[in-house]
């Protein structure tokens, strides 16, 4: 009877939760053909769970190996101990392998060499454990192509790719997956009593499923321990549960790559610019590819789209050492220069995006000098939106208002083409206090022009109105033309919301006449358009088209295609109504073109949904539903009430 294949595992975790993505390509990788072994890096931070999802998925996959699977463990059991070496581990597979001891060579490419030999027509598997570096397992490799190694470690072990290695990064548990495993090892049923200490159990722990599971088994043990208990331990204690999983990770660092990860933690937002930075550090961007690398290598970021990504519990560490091993002025230079770069690269990029608005700020390095053109603007901002919300944070908490206000201004041209609302309001109220606090009127105003059209947008009237109604007292107690204009207009447009079309109507045009006053015609083209809006819905069609057709003509020579594409769609509802569908359902195909040419979602489905209706008027249902479902999840995404005038 032939000889069994030998079966070397650790017991398998008593479960894996939230790890289905690693395991359908583990599947994958197992189904897929190959002419060589197959290899594969599970890698990760000390304590992610690399050795459990191994073990489970061998444990599970084992009847696609039946010559075995093989197993070795190059973790120390302390400190002072040497890690098993690759001759050790080559004689215990050997023998395992059913060779006896005395025929197995001394040296360790002998040994290497009957390995490969011996298992060169063998179907089995071979897990590497707690690898640390690529030489130390090279020599373990096999030959056959039928077999398969999985390797774990807290590095990348990026030369393993000349072997032909596929990497497969673990990352901490998300939320769900974290509270099921919790709730497994303390006992179904426990985390109920109490919510609030949940979260803050979870959030001490990381994601790490080592340090779940202890915590879980600790309170498996002790039933009558509280969770709120569980988490005044952790407080006494002074750290979180997993900070020695990094410690030897750190450790490793050479002192340029130590540093580029304490500013990781410091600097804030989800991610780290390349340029931003090498800005901090007065180096380059070439400069600092190593030491990223040296971070990425180790598990402690990624890289992706030229930023720097951390997970929240390596940035949670990070930030505990930046604050221990960093002087306070150290901090505050790096912090100062930071903001300073991102206030300058949103001044830059706001320049681009919406060229037709006079600014209060001045402005940044020069926008050809941040930009190649508008799109790379759009989607610098796009990028980076919430590192440029949270740098706004960090600086009103630190009181550098000159700066909140600014990039509180600079946000207004992404918003008017993407409408991310609740992050405007917020970043626009900052503004506001900081313009108060730094004594300009002005510029309050007009970031309390903003958040009352935002507000308004989403149908919050009554706080729309008062900041309406501020930003004019200020601009008629300051005499300044362009803030009476606007408000004036925002007025205008709560006089139409409410049906009073006349009023709306008036203040439009006196809106104009403001605009002329100051010598502003694209802002005198805006209130006509608005004026033609208003007109068609007192089907005084005729005035209307005077209107749309002088604002179309203002804003094309003025080369705002964004509004001039506005004013031709107002103009296409003419055409409908006088009986030139053609003619119209034209028009507006031309103006989608445009709108998506300038990557504006908002604008995308304003349009969408005039032509949706149009065509819905005509009997083109097929197309109708098509744009209409596209504009309402455009308004979707924004967070636009709208999104529910078109379900």
């Amino acid at each position: 009877m032939a000889r069994p294949g030998p079966i070397q595992l650790p017991p398998p975790p008593p479960e894996v939760v939230g790890r289905a993505q690693e395991l359908e390509r583990l599947d994958a990788l197992l189904e897929s053909k190959r002419e060589h072994p197959r290899i594969v890096v599970l890698t990760g931070v000390g304590g992610v769970g690399k050795t459990a999802l191994a073990v489970h998925w061998l444990t599970t996959r084992r009847d696609a190996f039946p010559d075995g699977v093989l197993y070795t463990s190059f973790a120390s059991a302390a400190e002072d101990e040497t890690p098993e070496s690759p001759d050790v581990a080559l004689h215990g597979f050997l023998t395992a392998l059913g060779i006896p001891a005395a025929e197995i060579p001394a040296r360790t490419g002998q040994r290497a060499a009957l390995f490969r030999a011996h298992t060169i027509n063998h179907s089995f598997a071979l897990l590497l454990d707690n690898v640390g570096f690529a030489a130390q397992v090279r020599a373990l490799l096999p030959a056959a192509p039928t077999a398969f190694v999985v390797v774990t470690s807290r590095s990348q072990l990026s030369g393993l790719g000349l072997d032909g290695a596929d990497i497969i990064p673990v990352e901490p548990l998300g939320d769900g997956a974290a509270r099921a495993l919790l709730d497994a090892r303390a006992g179904h049923g426990r985390l109920d009593s109490d919510a609030t200490a949940t979260r803050d159990i979870l959030r001490a722990c990381g994601g790490l499923p080592l340090t779940i599971a202890v915590v879980g088994a600790r309170l498996r043990a002790r039933p009558e321990r509280s969770l709120a208990r569980e988490v005044r331990g952790h407080e006494a204690a002074g750290a979180r549960p997993h900070r020695a999983v990094f410690d030897a990770a750190y450790a490793s660092l050479t002192p340029g790559a130590a540093q580029v990860y304490r500013l990781c933690g410091l600097l804030p937002g989800p991610h780290v610019a390349l340029d931003a930075l090498a800005h901090v550090l007065s180096t380059s961007v070439e400069a600092l590819d190593w030491r990223v690398d040296e971070l990425v290598e180790a598990n402690l970021a990624s890289e992706h789209d030229d930023v720097v990504n951390r997970h929240d519990v390596v940035r949670a560490d990070a930030r505990t050492r930046s604050e221990r091993e960093m002087a306070p002025e150290e901090r505050l230079a790096a912090l100062s220069s930071f903001t300073r770069w991102y206030l300058g690269r949103a001044l830059a990029a706001d320049e681009l995006i919406h060229p037709f608005r006079p600014r209060f700020a001045a402005s940044g390095e020069p926008a050809a000098g941040s930009f190649d053109d508008r799109d790379r603007a759009i989607r610098w901002w796009r990028r980076d939106q919430q590192v440029i919300r949270a740098v706004a944070r960090e600086a009103a908490a630190r009181g550098w208002d000159a700066e909140v206000w600014q990039l509180a201004e600079a946000s207004w041209g992404f918003f008017l083409h993407n409408r991310d609302y609740e992050p405007f309001l917020a970043l626009s109220a900052l503004g506001v206090d900081a313009a108060r606090r730094c004594g300009l009127p002005l510029v309050e105003a007009r970031l309390r022009s903003q958040l009352g059209f935002a507000l308004d947008q989403l149908g919050r009237f009554a706080e729309a109105d008062a900041e309406h109604a501020v930003a004019l007292e200020i601009g008629e107690r300051e005499n300044d033309g362009p803030t009476r204009a606007t408000a004036v207009s925002r007025l205008a447009r709560a006089a139409r919301r409410r049906g009073d079309l006349e009023e709306a109507l008036r203040l439009y045009a006196r809106s104009a006449d403001l605009h002329a006053e100051i010598g502003r015609p694209r802002g005198v083209a805006l209130a006509r358009r608005r004026r033609g809006e208003v007109l068609i819905e007192l089907n005084r069609d005729e005035e209307a088209a005077a209107e749309l057709t002088a604002a179309a003509a203002t804003m094309a020579a003025a080369g705002d295609a964004n509004q001039h594409a506005r004013a031709v769609t107002a103009l296409a509802r003419l055409h409908d109504r006088h009986g030139r569908y053609d003619l119209a359902r034209n028009r507006l195909v031309d103006a989608l073109d445009v709108v998506r040419g300038l990557d504006s979602p908002y604008y995308t489905a304003e349009v969408l949904a005039v032509l949706a209706d149009l065509e819905t008027r005509h009997g083109d249902l097929e197309q109708a539903h098509e744009h209409r479902a596209e504009a309402r999840l455009l308004y979707t995404r924004a967070g636009d009430p709208r999104a529910t005038e078109l379900e």
